[in-house]
């Protein structure tokens, strides 16, 4: 050990400062606050008392020399400061205590989209801090500081991520020369997908405005790829990119003049569910894996530091210092929070997953998250740390099928890929460092079929792989992507056959939040797991309907949906045109079902004990959408017959609301509360939301 390197060790041990970038693989250079303000009006929230928000730009630096920052790609290509540092910003928002007492959880909400996830789905609030309701306020009243910052590099800084979309400042890579980059980027676009890159179709005029992710290397280029197809499914129902497509005539298209979208005419034969892919030459890629990187060192700088590389003080500093260095901070270190826990829901859920299989949950040793919860994110990563990144997409049966991020690994074990024969899995590298967090994995049914949720737990090749004691894993049954409003509150979106499932899922997010903070804090083991195994005999092959177990609903003009499941093979990602291997698919499984069609697995939420109609976690397209294709994310209800008359006489083969309740509805909202009971005491449920489901039982109408 040289004496430089023994004196910089010296220091740290001390927290005496030595600069900053020869200790950490980047830094907050400055925290510029935009604004500092009462949440809600200065409402007080249980013994906590009053929130502040506190919103502004995060000024970041990272080190493109250092290891841990090596995984970036085209880190090397970005600009670089006189101090050999690349810059970059982000919004963010922080929601605190105004009186932090007790112990400090720092509890960061991935943004979605640029969108703060956490205040709908735990708090049932507006994101609107001054005029909006704080809903039940569960993260307020458990006294959480809740922290927003900005991933994706192709959402806009604003400076107001309280009010707008929390984004970024992201440097795009260059040559070494310092021109442009230039290279082949794929986008794809559903007239009718709901997606957040999904296109704006005008009906008037017949077309449609999509926005690229990346600008045209020349606007005057026309030699493109621009086809269109019906599906990605083959006649024996493998999905390939090679399915046949018609191509778009040069004529029906255009880009705008300032080169952000794409503009063009539907084609003749298409219809609003037909898939359109663009190939072009695009330029100036961001270096999106800098998003990794800035929560690491913000999460980190807000963990553990009480200025910036300025001076400036740190918002959250509590003014603590750690006595006894432990596995959450070291002797003499600013120690700001106790414990930190990223959670995600969908996308943001993904770049959960994603964050710790890139080995960003490491810092000098530490963990930066105590604690992760990965909601609705099935067995994908995300597109995000590529050249040509689009992390807004993700693989479904028909949308954006062919994307990057839905390869192995999957599971959160170490095991061998079946198809490579590499050995990696989610947990390989904070195993290495000794920095893995506590992990509280929630999917809902449609995860399974949609987005196959069975290979978390399996080999690829449908054996059950063991589960790491840090891990737990859950599914709610019969939920579309994201639950839907309870009981007896089915949407219906415009492209599906049938009404959406209602189960309710923000119930087992909002239960399952304090039991993995309890678990990160005072080491209270959780629940164990509720989710299928083979060993229990509660998968089976989507193509089977008898193997499932789900009734035969024909009678009713209602097919069997399980078939439309999300396939995947071992793709090559490497060039813009994707090459499936087909001859190496991995085994996608769904959950078993009762003779209702309701999934045996999983958390027994009040629906599934006390049915309405079967939920499916599937749904049809209909008409005019690409008709027979899996639906977007959406989940099925078919409803049960009124009563034995109307059941025989439809040829349903499941019983009837009268059958089944015939002590009417005093009877079904007894049992739904005993349901919801059952919940609560395996802590799957606050007590508090039994309300919510004794409430929307009594307002139900189809029992009377």
């Amino acid at each position: 050990m040289t004496i430089r390197r023994w004196i910089a060790l010296w220091l740290l041990a001390f927290s005496i400062p030595v600069l900053a970038e020869d200790r950490v693989p980047g830094f907050v250079d400055r925290l510029e606050v935009v604004s500092t303000y009462d949440a809600y009006g200065g409402q007080s929230f249980g013994s906590v008392g009053p929130y502040e928000v506190i919103a502004g730009i995060v000024h970041g630096k990272l080190d493109p020399r250092h290891p841990a920052n090596a995984g970036i790609v085209d880190i090397a290509l970005a600009p670089r400061g006189a101090d050999g540092m690349v810059s970059y910003s982000e919004d963010f928002v922080i929601l605190r205590p105004k009186n932090p007492s007790g112990p400090q959880v720092l509890f960061y909400d991935v943004v979605n989209r640029g969108n703060k996830v956490a205040s709908g789905t735990f708090n049932g609030a507006s994101g609107n801090f001054t005029t909006g309701s704080p809903g039940n306020a569960l993260l307020m009243r458990l006294g959480y500081t809740v922290v927003w910052s900005g991933w994706q590099g192709n959402i806009a800084q604003t400076g107001h991520g309280d009010t707008a979309s929390v984004g970024t400042s992201f440097p795009s890579a260059v040559n070494p020369d310092g021109s442009a980059i230039t290279g082949a980027s794929r986008e794809e676009y559903v007239l009718d997908a709901l997606t957040a890159q999904g296109p704006g179709y005008n009906a008037s005029t017949g077309m449609a405005t999509v926005t690229l992710t990346y600008p045209p290397a020349n606007l005057g280029d026309r030699n493109v790829t621009f086809n269109w197809r019906q599906s990605w499914r083959t006649a024996d129902g493998s999905m390939t990119f090679s399915v046949p497509s018609t191509p778009v005539p040069a004529s029906n298209w255009s880009y705008s003049p300032d080169g952000t979208q794409l503009i063009f005419k539907p084609a003749t034969g298409a219809d609003l569910g037909s898939i359109y892919e663009f190939i072009y030459q695009a330029k100036n890629p961001t270096v999106m894996g800098l998003g990794f990187a800035a929560v690491r060192d913000l999460v980190s700088f807000l963990r553990y530091e009480r200025a910036d590389h300025q001076g400036n003080a740190n918002p959250v500093a509590l003014g603590k210092t750690c006595a006894r260095g432990n596995d959450r901070c070291r002797p003499g270190q600013a120690l700001n929070f106790d414990a930190a826990v990223m959670e995600g829901v969908s996308q943001s859920g993904r770049f959960t997953k994603d964050f710790l299989w890139q080995g960003f949950n490491e810092i000098r040793g530490q963990r930066v998250f105590d604690g992760m919860m990965p909601i609705i994110s099935a067995s994908r990563k995300t597109y995000t740390n590529f050249r040509w990144g689009q992390p807004g997409r993700w693989s479904k049966e028909h949308e954006d099928h062919f994307q990057p991020g839905d390869q192995f690994p999957f599971t959160y074990n170490v095991i061998r890929d079946p198809h490579s024969e590499r050995e990696d899995g989610l947990l390989k590298r904070c195993l290495q460092s000794d920095t893995c967090p506590k992990i509280v994995h929630l999917d809902g049914g449609f995860e399974f079929g949609g987005g196959r949720s069975v290979l978390v737990s399996t080999d690829g090749l449908g054996h059950d792989v063991r589960v790491p004691d840090n891990v737990r894993l859950f599914v709610v049954p019969g939920v579309s992507h994201g639950g839907g409003a309870g009981i007896e509150f089915p949407g219906q979106s415009a492209i599906c056959q049938y009404p959406s499932s209602p189960v309710l899922e923000s119930t087992i997010d909002r239960a399952l939040v304090p039991v993995l903070v309890d678990w990160v804090l005072n080491g209270t083991e959780p629940p164990a797991s509720q989710w299928p195994s083979m060993a229990h005999g509660d998968l089976a092959a989507p193509a089977d309907q008898r193997a499932v177990g789900f009734p035969d609903l024909s009678a009713l003009g209602i097919p069997w949906g399980g078939a439309l499941y999300n396939r995947l093979y071992k793709t090559d990602y490497t060039d813009a045109v994707p090459v499936a291997e087909l001859d190496a698919p991995y085994t996608v499984l769904i959950s078993r079902t009762n003779s209702d069609g309701i999934e045996l697995a999983g958390v027994r939420v009040p629906e599934a004990v006390v049915p309405l109609g079967t939920y499916a976690s599937w749904n049809i397209r209909a008409a005019g959408h690409a008709q027979g294709e899996a639906c977007y994310a959406n989940g099925g209800l078919f409803a049960f017959a009124p009563d034995a008359a109307t059941r025989k006489s439809r040829g349903d083969p499941r019983l009837s609301l009268a059958e089944r309740y015939p002590g009417g509805k005093a009877q079904f909202v007894a049992q739904v509360q005993a349901a919801a009971q059952a919940l609560v005491a395996q802590r799957l449920l606050l007590p508090e939301d039994v309300a919510v489901y004794v409430g929307q039982a009594q307002a139900q109408t189809l029992v009377p």
